[in-house]
C-alpha cells in the first residue's frame, strides 16, 4: 500500500457497501475475510478505503456474501472507474460513479468533525423525517429510491453515536435566521426540527449558531453546505454543495480550507450558541398554534 494514497469519496462510498453486504448476511470481519481467503487487516482496509481497490476483489465479496451478480458488478466498475480516475478532475469522476446526495447520509456518519451551514433551509443531516419529505417537494436534492424510513434510519444511527458516552465527534452548525423562520411542510413540522436543533444543542460536543439579518451578508455562501473532515489519515476532508436541486462533493484540498476558514469567519459574527438557542426556541414557540388555526395556516 502506498503511504501516499488518498480515496477519493467515489472509493470511500464502494467501501462502505462492502461493508454493508457483510453486515447484511451477518459475518464477522473475520469470518468473512477466512471465506474470501483475505487477511482480516486486508478485508478492513478494503472496506474503510485505506488501499487502493481491486476491482477482482469486489467480485470475489460479492460471491462471498451472495449479492446479485448485477450489483457486484455495478460496485466492480464503479471500483475500476475510480481507481482510473483518481488522477483527474474529483468533480469529473464523481459524476460518473457516484450519487453524492445518495452517499452523505452515510459519510456524515463517518466524519469526526462536520459543520454544516443552511442558507436558507436546516441542512439534511438535521432533519426530521417529516421535515425531510417537506423539503423534497420544494425542490431539494434527492435520488431515486430515497426514503423517509431509510433517512430515519441513518439520523437515528447519526444521534446515537453523537450520544455515545465516548464519542469524540464534533458538530457545528450555523444557519442564517432565513432557514430558522422559514416554515417547511407547515408551522408543526417546523417546529418538531426546531426543537430537534435544541435538544441536539445540549450534547457536549454539538454547537448551533445563527446568523441574523443584516450580518455580513456579502460575505455568506449562496446555498447550504457540510464541511467534512474525518479521523483517517488517508482520508481528505471533503466538502458536500447543495444547489440547483442536486448535491455534489469538492474534493480540493485548496477549496476545502478556503470553506474552512470562510466557516469560522462567520461563527465570529453569529449569535453565540446560548443567544442562538434562545432565537430558536422564540421562533419553534411562535409555530405553535391552537387547532382551530392550524387549517388556517395550513390553506396560506
Amino acid at each position: 500500500m502506498k503511504n501516499d494514497f488518498r480515496a477519493s469519496m467515489a472509493e470511500r462510498s464502494v467501501g462502505r457497501v462492502l461493508r454493508r453486504w457483510r453486515d447484511t448476511v451477518g459475518l464477522s470481519l473475520s469470518e468473512a475475510s477466512a471465506k474470501a481467503r483475505f487477511s482480516s487487516a486486508k478485508l478492513s482496509m478494503i472496506e474503510n478505503a485505506v488501499q487502493p481497490l481491486d476491482p477482482l476483489d469486489v467480485m470475489v465479496l460479492g460471491h462471498v456474501y451472495g449479492v446479485s451478480s448485477a450489483d457486484w458488478k455495478r460496485e466492480a466498475r464503479r471500483a475500476e472507474h475510480a481507481r482510473d480516475k483518481r488522477t483527474a478532475a474529483s468533480t469529473h469522476a464523481n459524476s460518473l460513479t457516484l450519487n453524492a446526495t445518495e452517499d452523505i447520509d452515510e459519510a456524515y456518519l463517518e466524519a469526526a468533525t462536520l459543520r454544516v451551514f443552511g442558507a436558507d433551509v436546516i441542512p439534511c443531516c438535521l432533519h426530521t423525517p417529516e421535515y425531510r419529505l417537506a423539503a423534497q417537494e420544494m425542490g431539494r436534492p434527492t435520488y431515486p429510491g430515497d426514503n423517509a424510513a431509510r433517512r430515519a434510519e441513518a439520523h437515528e444511527s447519526w444521534l446515537d453515536r453523537l450520544s455515545a458516552a465516548k464519542s469524540q465527534r464534533a458538530v457545528e452548525v450555523l444557519l442564517t435566521e432565513d432557514a430558522v423562520r422559514r416554515v417547511i411542510g407547515g408551522p408543526d413540522t417546523t417546529n418538531a426540527a426546531l426543537l430537534q436543533l435544541i435538544h441536539l444543542s445540549e450534547l457536549e460536543r454539538f454547537t448551533v449558531q445563527v446568523l441574523e439579518h443584516g450580518s455580513h451578508l456579502d460575505a455568506r455562501p449562496g446555498g447550504s453546505y457540510f464541511h467534512l473532515a474525518f479521523p483517517h489519515r488517508q482520508h481528505n476532508d471533503v466538502v458536500y454543495v447543495e444547489d440547483s436541486g442536486t448535491g455534489r462533493y469538492i474534493e480540493d484540498l485548496t477549496v476545502c480550507q478556503l470553506v474552512q476558514h470562510g466557516f469560522t469567519a462567520l461563527q465570529r459574527t453569529a449569535l453565540d450558541p446560548d443567544q442562538s438557542v434562545e432565537l430558536i426556541a422564540e421562533i419553534a414557540s411562535s409555530l405553535t398554534f391552537e387547532p382551530s388555526d392550524r387549517a388556517t395556516v395550513r390553506a396560506c
